[in-house]
Order: structure tokens, then C-alpha cells, then sequence
């Protein structure tokens, strides 16, 4: 069985065209329109495209038929710029090389120099593209102020000045897909989570302040959802 990619290969800002594009269409449309909505022709390096706006979780695809996801959909209608925002990392961290990496290095300076090498060394991304890989990272987390201007990693929770000491210690995965911050554990509800089969699972999580979709493509995926339903079971403190 051939390995699963776990990055994207093309850049953050062209999966939200690509997702643009099939939005233009009414949604949903064959590879070859949207193809033609940009201006580009089917392609080896247009395929890669859309695969990337697919990893980021904004396509889904389905025998050549690309439509729109819930996660771009949300993206679009959000009420404000903070939910918005929060619905946009949700995207850009989708894909597990780029969630690894900002779980690895928040709070700390991203080794810039160095990182195309450990993308390869560590976490097993082709040497050929590497260096784009790398760009690619940097670039979308700077769009949406998870790198500061002295490369530091900049965790979730930190962009809330009122943050408290309860909010802090809640891991970033839940963090990052939550839409707003401030819930008590006795003000959060039961989460909810409903399961569809299309070409992936998809488990869709609300609740106070949290209206998500967790995309399964592959095994990995599980961490993620594992770890938020972990973490938001926590602030409902100690059972007995």
C-alpha cells in the first residue's frame, strides 16, 4: 500500500482559491470547470492543487466531482473576524505534518533555517519538496498570526489577553477548533458528534463557542479527535 502524503503540495492561499472557485460554481463542479474557472487546464500540478484544498479540509472530492466543504462553508458565513480567524487555523492545521509542527514548536522560535531539513529527517517529507513544504508552512501561518515577526510560534490561547489560568492549560487542539473562549465546565454542553460517510468520516463537534468539523482521511486524523474530546471531557473536571 503506498504511503499516505501528509502534506499539502501547494500553498494555503491556493487550496482558498481552489475552494473559491468551486464556490463560484454553485458548489460543486467537475475538476475540469473549476480547471477552467482559474484559468488552468488539468494537470498533474493542478491535481496537486486541489489535493491540497482537500487536505486542508475546504474540497471534498468525489469521482472527479469537487464541492465545497462545511469546514469552507463556516469559513465564509462567519459572523466575525475572531471566528473567522479561528475557523481558518482550524483549516490550515488539518493537514498532520503542519499540526505536528505547530505542536511541536508553540511557544518557541521556529527553527527556520533548519526546517527544511527536519521536514525530511523527522517527518518524512519528500527531499524533492522540502523546501516548498516548508514556505508553505510559514507563509499560511503568518497569514493567520500563528508566527510573529520573530518566528515564534505563537500558541492559540495566547492571542486572548483575558485568558485565564483554567483556559491556558487547555491543549491547543481543542483550541484551535474551538470558536470562541470563556466557557466554564458547567456551561458547556454535551458534545455532539455526528458521523457521515461521503469519501471521508466526518465527525462534526458543537457546543458553546465550538462548531467543527474533524475530517478522516487517514489513521492519524484519529489523534486529533482523540485529543479534543480528551481535553473538553477535562473541563468538566474529576467524574465522582
Amino acid at each position: 500500500m503506498a504511503k499516505s502524503i501528509e502534506y499539502p503540495r501547494a500553498s494555503f492561499k491556493v487550496a482558498q482559491e481552489i475552494a473559491a472557485a468551486v464556490d463560484s460554481l454553485g458548489g460543486s463542479c467537475s475538476l475540469e470547470m473549476c480547471a477552467e474557472k482559474m484559468g488552468a487546464k488539468v494537470s498533474g500540478a493542478f491535481n496537486a492543487n486541489t489535493n491540497s484544498a482537500i487536505k486542508f479540509g475546504l474540497v471534498n472530492q468525489k469521482s472527479g466531482h469537487l464541492s465545497t466543504s462545511t469546514l469552507y462553508r463556516d469559513i465564509k458565513l462567519a459572523y466575525t473576524d475572531d471566528e473567522r480567524r479561528n475557523l481558518l487555523i482550524n483549516s490550515f492545521l488539518s493537514p498532520a505534518v503542519f499540526l505536528k509542527l505547530y505542536e511541536r514548536f508553540k511557544n518557541k522560535e521556529l527553527p527556520i533555517q533548519m526546517l527544511d531539513k527536519m521536514l525530511i529527517k523527522e517527518y518524512e517529507v519528500d527531499e524533492n519538496a522540502a523546501s516548498r513544504v516548508k514556505k508553505y508552512f510559514i507563509d499560511g501561518a503568518r497569514s493567520i498570526g500563528l508566527i510573529d515577526s520573530q518566528n515564534q510560534v505563537i500558541p492559540f490561547e495566547t492571542n486572548n489577553s483575558q485568558a485565564t489560568d483554567q483556559q491556558e492549560d487547555v491543549p491547543s487542539e481543542v483550541e484551535i477548533l474551538e470558536e470562541s473562549r470563556g466557557y466554564t465546565p458547567q456551561e458547556i454542553a454535551p458534545t455532539v458528534i455526528n458521523l457521515q460517510e461521503t469519501d471521508e468520516f466526518a465527525f462534526q463537534i458543537t457546543g458553546p463557542g465550538i462548531n467543527s468539523k474533524i475530517a478522516i482521511r487517514e489513521e492519524e486524523d484519529f489523534l486529533i479527535l482523540e485529543a479534543m474530546i480528551k481535553k473538553i471531557k477535562k473541563r468538566f473536571g474529576p467524574i465522582g
